[in-house]
Order: C-alpha cells, then sequence, then structure tokens
C-alpha cells in the first residue's frame, strides 16, 4: 500500500491565494457560486425587453442585480453594469455581511483587474449621441469617466481606500491569467504586500451583437455570460489568512500559426517544467470552454496530455456561459470550490489554461493547499477600513 507524499513547504516568497469572492450568473456571493457549480445548476435566461432586440434568446445573467439597490444611490446614477459588477465583489471579498472590513490591508494593497474592452455599452451609447444628437458634442459627460479602461478597478481602490499598485489588463478570456501574473511579479519585486486580484465582463446589447459578429461561419452566436471574480493574493511568508492554492508558475503564449491546440500544449509543457510538476500529477484541469474552435482544440490539446479523470474533477465552465474576460478567474474559483469538499485534493497540482480567438493562450499551475502548509506570518500589517470620504462608485 502506497501513502501520498507531503508537499514541501513553501518558499515565503510563493504567492498564494487566500481568499476570493464570485458574483456570478449563479448569484452575489461566493458560496451561491460554489453550490450552484457543484449542482451543475444551469444559468441561462432570457435577458428580457430592456437590452432591446438580441441576436440570442438567452443569456447567463448575474440574478438580481440592481446597480442602486446594492451600491446605494451615490455615484450610481450612470455607473456602468462593468464598474458595478466589480465594486459588489469587492465588497464581497474584502467585507463581511455587516459591510465591516474583514480582510485585513495596509497602505501597499494593490488592485489589478482583467476585462475585455472596458463597459462595451456605455462607450457605443456614448458614440451614438455623438452622432445622433444636435451637435457633435451634445453628449452625456457624465458618463466620460466610465469609458476608461481603467475605471472599474481605480473605482475599486477608491471605494477600499487601496493605495498600492493599481492596473487594468485588456487580454480577453486570458485576461484573468494576465492578471494574476501581473500581481504575481509585483508582490516578487515588492512593490505590494497584497493584491486584489481578477477579471470582470459584462452582458449588454452591444457586448452580444460584437460577439454575434465575430462568430466563425457555421458556429452560432455564443450563449454569454457576465460576472466578476475577485482573488486575495500574498506571499506565503507574509499570508495574514490561511491559504487556498499557491500559484507556481503562469505561462502565456500567443499563437501565431493558427494552431491553437500546439500552442496550449507548449504552454503548458512550459508551466509545469517550471512548476517543478509532471502531467501526471495533475489532480484537475480546467479549460476555459471557449465556444469557438480554439476552445476545443484548447480541450483536445489537454486530453492528450493529461490523466483522463483531471478533466471531469471540476464541473464545465459552459455552466456560466461565454463570460469573456471573467472566464479565466472563475475557472480558478470553481477549481477551489471543488476543492473545498475534497480533502484528497490537499497537496495536489491543478492546471488553469485559458484561449482567445485572437491568439493569446495562458496556463497557470496551482498547487492546492491545507492552511498548515503555509508558514505563518511574519509581520502583521495595521489593518485599514474603508475610506470614509469617498462616495460609492467615485470616479478614479
Amino acid at each position: 500500500m502506497t501513502t501520498a507524499t507531503a508537499p514541501p513547504a513553501l518558499p515565503p516568497e510563493t504567492p498564494v491565494i487566500t481568499g476570493w469572492s464570485a458574483v456570478s450568473p449563479y448569484g452575489l456571493t461566493s458560496r451561491a457560486f460554489a453550490d450552484g457549480l457543484r449542482a451543475r445548476a444551469r444559468t441561462a435566461t432570457e435577458p428580457g425587453e430592456a437590452y432591446g432586440p438580441l441576436p440570442s434568446a438567452e443569456a447567463c445573467l448575474v440574478p438580481g442585480f440592481d446597480i442602486k439597490g446594492l451600491l446605494g444611490p451615490t455615484g450610481t446614477a450612470k455607473m456602468d453594469r462593468l464598474t458595478a459588477l466589480t465594486l459588489v465583489a469587492s465588497d464581497g471579498l474584502l467585507n463581511d455581511a455587516g459591510g465591516r472590513r474583514e480582510v485585513p490591508t495596509d497602505e501597499r494593497t494593490g488592485v489589478v483587474l482583467g476585462i475585455s474592452m472596458g463597459s462595451l455599452e456605455n462607450v457605443t451609447n456614448f458614440l451614438k449621441q455623438s452622432y445622433t444628437n444636435a451637435l457633435p458634442f451634445h453628449v452625456d459627460a457624465g458618463r466620460i469617466p466610465f469609458g476608461s479602461l481603467n475605471h472599474a478597478a481605480g473605482a475599486t481602490a477608491i471605494r477600499h481606500g487601496l493605495t498600492g499598485p493599481n492596473t487594468t489588463v485588456a487580454g480577453g478570456r486570458v485576461s484573468g491569467l494576465l492578471a494574476l501574473n501581473y500581481a504575481r511579479r509585483l508582490l516578487g519585486q515588492g512593490r505590494a504586500t497584497t493584491y486584489l486580484v481578477g477579471s470582470a465582463e459584462e452582458f449588454s446589447a452591444a457586448h452580444a451583437w460584437i460577439e454575434h459578429a465575430a462568430v466563425a461561419p457555421g458556429d452560432p452566436s455564443p450563449l454569454l455570460g457576465e460576472g466578476c471574480g475577485l482573488l486575495v493574493l500574498e506571499p506565503a511568508g507574509t499570508a495574514r489568512r490561511p491559504a487556498l492554492a499557491a500559484v507556481l508558475a503562469i505561462e502565456t503564449r500567443v499563437d501565431i500559426d493558427d494552431d491553437p491546440g500546439a500552442a496550449v500544449t507548449t504552454c503548458v509543457r512550459r508551466a509545469l517544467a517550471r512548476a517543478g510538476a509532471t502531467a501526471e500529477e495533475v489532480w484537475a484541469a480546467v479549460p476555459s470552454a471557449a465556444p469557438t474552435a480554439a476552445g476545443r482544440a484548447e480541450r483536445a490539446a489537454l486530453a492528450a496530455l493529461l490523466p483522463a479523470p483531471a478533466l471531469t474533477a471540476v464541473p464545465s465552465m459552459a455552466l456560466l456561459g461565454d463570460t469573456s474576460a471573467a472566464a479565466a478567474t472563475f475557472q480558478i474559483q470553481a477549481l477551489l470550490s471543488t476543492a473545498e469538499t475534497e480533502p484528497a485534493a490537499a497537496g495536489r497540482t491543478a492546471l488553469v489554461t485559458a484561449v482567445d480567438r485572437d491568439g493569446a493562450v495562458g496556463c497557470a499551475v496551482l498547487r492546492l493547499l491545507a492552511p498548515a502548509t503555509v508558514p505563518a506570518a511574519t509581520t502583521t500589517p495595521k489593518p485599514t477600513t474603508p475610506n470614509p470620504t469617498a462616495p460609492n462608485g467615485a470616479d478614479a
């Protein structure tokens, strides 16, 4: 009889995930996400008449998402849905049910958010005003700040008084992994002590029609989803909360040969080598489930590389619809929520991969952890509280 070998202790500089929150088609909380995913519940609904004509009769929307009801009336009258999704997710990550700060932060706590192109609905409506109003400059100037790519990340920092590095990364379905890699690098350079890192995507009529126009001949219009996933990332040596997973390696590639399967294979092999792991050790692999030829090639490449059970250990991300920029962070959270009920997952290796139609490819190698694996914090930074002078959704 063989017994599992305990994983080696983590070097103190290893980035670890110590918390997460999700606003998803399963609901407004992490628990709703975990329960819905484990139940493999369907999330597609009819968007309703408020969105106008759409190319698809269904979408995977966040249920009960009322911006003013969730964030209050101050600063939300013209707020775009992408920013609101991010702010609600950040509230769920940092605060308890009573709105009190639960996760400690300090003056070097930063934010890095992955997106596609910002709020497409806000941008297209603004441009429409310029063309259809009496004069080109007769536009709603109050919407200009919400049209900037970095608004959601900046508004999150202002809302919670976070003064560390603040960055937005645009990379389609790979955005979540690009953001995680950015945060990992800055933590390693000592530029930040903690990062709120994740990605977000909104559903809108503009997004639906743009995605419909980009569909390859013969493919159906995609079932779109939306939401925001955020993680708390800290170095293992100074982590202030028990860790859920260690980020061992992140690799990215660009498919320049129109062969996404080969790009995924190369990316996964390089990431595993950097992590000091083998394909046979992978307990779970979570592909992006993109409804494209690249997504199908991604899954085929993983099936050829990894043990067959690895691809069925976590429910398919297709349950959430095509969540675009939010996808990769949701994949990590699906892995964490599945491991939560699998005691044998502790110490095991897991993969998250992503592909985008523009050729971007990414792979992250994680080690799922029991809390005792992480060394105790060597310092105890003084927690901060949300900025009392910043209005809800204040502009960055």
